[in-house]
Parts: C-alpha cells; sequence; structure tokens
C-alpha cells in the first residue's frame, strides 16, 4: 500500500471488479448477471441482470436453468396496484427490440430458481443456460452478491469524489 492507495494483486481485485461484465448472445446484450439468496425454507436465488435488444424483433426469454437447481424456475413480475405489491409468474420474459436498456430487479422483474444444491455464499459463481426463442441459448455464469454490481459501480465512485450526498442518497428507502 502506498499512501492510501491499494497496490499488487488486491488493485488488479478492485479494478476488475469495476468493470462490468457483459455477455452477447445473437442481439441480446446482457451485462452484469447476479444472484441473491431466496428468503425462507429451501435454498433458492433470484437471478438479476441488465439486458438490450440490438435486433429489430422483440425476443422471450423462455427458460432459465443452472445444474445447481433442482426445483422449478420462474419468470415473476412484481406489479403494484392500489399501492400494494403482489407477484405475478409469467411464462416468459418479453426482451423488445429498441435502444433502451432494461434491467431484472427484486421491484421488476426476475428470474427464481428453487431447491439449490447449496446456499448461496456471497462471491460464489454458478453457470445459468438461457434459451431465448429468437436468439437461441448461451450459459453464462452469475454471481452471488447482495445487491447490484451497478450499485457497487456507483458507492465506489460517489466515495472516491467523496461525495457524502450521493452516498446518502443512495441508501435504501425504509
Amino acid at each position: 500500500m502506498v499512501a492510501g492507495i491499494a497496490c499488487g494483486p488486491q488493485a488488479l481485485e478492485l479494478a476488475l471488479e469495476d468493470e462490468a461484465e457483459v455477455h452477447n448472445i445473437g442481439q441480446i446484450r446482457i451485462v452484469d448477471p447476479w444472484a441473491k439468496s431466496g428468503v425462507g425454507s429451501g435454498h433458492s436465488a433470484k437471478l438479476f441482470f441488465e439486458f438490450h435488444n440490438a435486433g429489430d424483433k422483440s425476443d422471450r426469454l423462455l427458460k432459465a436453468r443452472s445444474t445447481i437447481a433442482n426445483g422449478p424456475t420462474s419468470f415473476s413480475a412484481v406489479v403494484v396496484t392500489e399501492g400494494e405489491r403482489r407477484v405475478t409468474d409469467l411464462e416468459a420474459i418479453e426482451i423488445p427490440a429498441t435502444d433502451s436498456i432494461f434491467e431484472l430487479t427484486e421491484v421488476g422483474y426476475y428470474i427464481e430458481m428453487t431447491n439449490l444444491d447449496v446456499p448461496m455464499v456471497m462471491g460464489k459463481r454458478f453457470p445459468v443456460e438461457l434459451t431465448f426463442e429468437r436468439a437461441g441459448s448461451a450459459t453464462i455464469e452469475f454471481t452471488a452478491r447482495f445487491h447490484s454490481p451497478k450499485l457497487t459501480r456507483r458507492i465506489r465512485e460517489a466515495a472516491s469524489r467523496g461525495d457524502i450526498e450521493a452516498l446518502k442518497a443512495m441508501r435504501p428507502i425504509k
């Protein structure tokens, strides 16, 4: 460490962790795939990522499966009606052809895998095969985390600038 700056392997780890992880499946770009341990009995995980469909036709995510999940996998959406949140199961997740970037989140669309062989441990990486109607299938690795890599990058950027107000604004709303 030199004057409070990490050097050596630790510095390289931090630098690599700040880079977005990107996967391309046909015209679909997937950024920062991550998983969070589910709540309740049995081992489950919710899967999240950002995506963008650069194609000229919409696509659909039809299936997600992993060798570590022995139970059913579901696609879900959190719907707010008259101030009340409820979870709705979906047959597939629509991937529109647009310039916009979308994100699977805990308060929107997400994938849930159940009956995992082992509990989710922070930092654990595991393969998930994603199957799209048009783009086909590909296996990508998800990383178990407490929150999204994008939020981690935003926190690091604000901290490096000494921006206390930005850091306060990132606190979870109670």
